[in-house]
């Protein structure tokens, strides 16, 4: 079909359409138009209705010569990749060439000059229309094409300055960001968990493994040599009860990676907990109901994206039999509607691997009677009793020193047993020296659920970084995005941490721009440093100048309890830098940038006072379960009003709205606590002995033997317990 008979059905100039979708006329094209007499005038015909491959069906056939040179030609004009989009856009033009082939090798000799001529400006026209489709469909995207290019966390990754306030979910702390953070929540070696490797770094070789597995023998716990004994019979019988490593867990081939089986353990095959994988739509559920300004389709882009980088979601779950509901009642008497250490202790005794009675009675040995060893021993066997039952993708990924892939949400219970666990293990690592392993398990517990910190690690993490010489490490920390995020993320603590970590480098230069930075973020805390660690002062500059709420007034305290320990190498550094800072920057009345901004873009309408008062959960937290009195001062005396301030579950968080999450066909609260795990038939008999032990003057040990004998007549007794050990 000529081109002039195109023209006549579409109704007006090819080469203005040609113009129009911006395509460019060969000068073959342009002879073919100067061709055309007072056709081109005749009225437009409705675009739409024009379909010029309905007369391309009728079609001379084409020869095998003619089809060669149109390879040619494209081959020489354009590069390859943009062949094939045009053939792939024209399917149906391929075809009918293929189709037609060997039909077209008879007539191909004995076609005249004329018929190749008029084929060679169908086929010109059959690409340029092929051109045309192409042009609009790249000019005309699809919207779910469009829809699914969006994401919001590009805008987060624009942005350079850090967050003041903490948004749901922290959605600052980027899938990127947290990629580039990995390498510093990694543990590097599972190996860096043992404490006995520390020793051997510390000894070398002077340090035999003899000695080693003697200390390791050697029992924490007042045990007869009897009963001793009984438990090594004991645990020959129970298969990989410890094994030559005592590392072995019984009814499996891995490895233990937090602990030893010690030889006054109980051998048993039953677990207290048990651990799951969340799935997509569960962690999505999880994200979900602490949101108030994400779409949902965005926190379904999280959590996809997390999950291709790797990361995975876990819950502990408490085995719910009847002998553990007993466990969590009588628990919950002693220590939330009467607290009794004694009973504790008894408790104890029945149940050897109940962890919330063995972090408690952990903290009662070593508040009342200061027995650390005997301390740090339960709260060993009690991070035993999690390590048994890691999911088989949490021990891959933990024992590949994989760990910041890896989450544990704070809002389940037993995962926050888990996190206490391992804080009351890192403070016992501290107090015997071995800072390096310390550390470790630092970046472990942080790496569990880095953007919330529940446990506070951020306010002491600097502490052992310098206590181990990891000032490199401490560097790098203080410059990524675990600490450039969100300004609490950048605790006094790290910043004036980093200048010490500069000047052990011997990078004087940069420790001075550091604690210049230091000084503007918390002019409070570097007041507090010139004058009780440095022992120096400046006229003019007295600490009613400055503006310290209550946040700023605890986070300090964490820092300046251990500031003296920390610069006693560097005070000539400390002060001298620090009367140049306020002689030359001090501002009567000033407060810390990151305050400043906090009191003017959090929270909306809510007035001065009631944002002076507002202290972080983790920061709470940790003020609390450090069990420093300095730090524990300063925190404001509403929080001791509260009614969830528990030693062994502090601040746990709430949903507003009573939201489940599905599991496995069935539901739970997303946020559940120690009283969903509790005989409340059990516990209502308890409070009614105890009502009626005070009413008759009883003493607590009269009423607790009234308890005892009421345990030993119920349906849940204590005896019916013990036979199913």
């Amino acid at each position: 079909m000529s081109s002039r008979a195109l023209r006549k059905l579409g109704g007006k100039s090819l080469e203005d359409e040609l113009k129009r979708l911006d395509i460019d006329v060969s000068p073959e094209e342009d002879v073919a138009d100067k061709s055309v007499s007072e056709d081109d005038d005749q009225p437009a015909i409705n675009p739409p209705k024009f379909n010029a491959f309905a007369f391309l069906d009728g079609n001379d056939e084409v020869s095998d010569n003619d089809d060669e040179d149109e390879v040619e030609t494209q081959n020489d004009s354009k590069p390859a990749d943009t062949t094939k989009r045009i053939e792939s856009s024209t399917p149906p033009t391929s075809k009918r060439k293929s189709k037609k082939k060997k039909k077209a090798k008879n007539k191909s000799r004995s076609s005249t000059p004329a018929q190749e001529t008029e084929d060679d400006e169908e086929e010109d026209i059959d690409k340029i229309l092929a051109e045309v489709k192409r042009k609009e469909q790249v000019a005309k995207p699809s919207p779910k094409t469009t829809l699914e290019s969006y994401d919001f966390e590009e805008e987060y990754d624009s942005t350079l300055e850090p967050c003041v306030v903490y948004d749901s979910n922290f959605k600052n702390f980027t899938t990127e960001r947290l990629k580039r953070s990995l390498p510093l929540l990694s543990i590097k070696s599972f190996k860096n968990l043992d404490q006995d490797q520390e020793y051997k770094n510390l000894f070398g070789n002077s340090l035999s493994t003899e000695l080693i597995e003697d200390a390791n023998s050697t029992t924490s716990l007042a045990i007869s040599p009897e009963l001793l004994q009984q438990f090594k019979k004991l645990g020959k019988m129970i298969r990989n009860w410890g094994g030559k490593d005592r590392r072995s867990i019984p009814g499996t081939s891995r490895k233990l990676l937090l602990s030893k089986i010690r030889d006054d353990w109980l051998p048993t095959q039953l677990k207290s907990v048990s651990m799951e994988e969340l799935g997509e739509d569960e962690v999505f559920e999880l994200l979900r109901y602490k949101e108030s300004d994400v779409d949902d389709s965005d926190l379904r882009t999280k959590v996809s994206k997390e999950r291709n980088l790797g990361v995975r979601y876990f819950r502990f779950n408490k085995v719910n039999d009847t002998k553990n509901r007993v466990a969590n009642t009588r628990f919950y008497a002693s220590t939330v509607l009467t607290p009794d250490p004694e009973s504790l202790m008894h408790l104890l005794q029945q149940n050897p691997y109940h962890q919330e009675t063995l972090l408690q009675v952990a903290m009662v040995l070593l508040r009342q009677g200061d027995n650390k060893a005997t301390s740090n021993a339960l709260i060993e066997r009690a991070l035993f009793t999690f390590d048994r039952s890691f999911h088989k993708k949490f021990h891959e990924l933990v024992s590949s020193a994989e760990n910041g892939l890896v989450r544990l949400p704070y809002e389940f219970f037993s995962n926050r047993q888990f996190h206490l666990n391992l804080f009351r293990y890192i403070v016992s690592l501290g107090e015997r020296s071995l800072f390096e392993t310390a550390l470790t398990y630092c970046k472990f517990l942080l790496s569990l659920s880095p953007a919330d910190d529940p446990m506070g690690v951020r306010y002491f993490i600097d502490f052992y970084c310098i206590m181990s010489e990891e000032f490199g490490y401490l560097i790098q920390l203080a410059e990524s995005p675990l600490v450039t995020c969100y300004t609490r993320w950048y605790t006094p603590g790290i910043a004036f941490s980093t200048v010490l970590a500069y000047l052990s480098l011997n990078r004087v230069d940069d420790a001075e721009k550091e604690i210049q930075k230091a000084y503007e973020a918390y002019p409070y805390v570097a007041y507090k440093l010139l004058t009780d660690v440095a022992l120096s002062s400046v006229p003019g500059v007295k600490e009613s100048d400055f503006k310290v709420t209550h946040e700023v007034a605890v986070s300090a305290e964490t820092y300046l309890v251990r500031a003296k320990l920390l610069w006693q190498s560097h005070l000539g550094f400390l002060g001298s830098s620090l009367e140049k800072l306020f002689k030359t920057k001090h501002k009567p009345n000033s407060t810390s940038y990151a305050s400043s901004l906090f009191g003017l873009l959090s929270f909306g309408a809510r007035n001065t006072d009631e944002l002076s008062n507002e202290v972080p959960f983790n920061l709470i937290r940790f003020a609390i379960l450090s069990g420093e009195n300095k730090i524990m001062a300063k925190l404001p005396k509403s929080i001791w009003g509260r009614d969830d301030l528990f030693e062994f579950d502090a601040l746990p968080p709430k949903e507003e709205n009573s939201q489940e999450l599905n599991i496995h066909g069935g539901s739970k609260r997303i946020c559940d606590s120690l009283i969903d795990y509790v005989d409340q038939n059990l516990l209502g008999a308890i409070v009614q002995e105890n009502t009626r032990g005070i009413e008759a003057g009883l003493s607590p040990e009269e009423t607790a033997l009234l308890q005892e004998a009421l345990r030993n007549v119920d349906g849940h007794s204590d005896g019916e317990a013990e036979d199913a050990d």
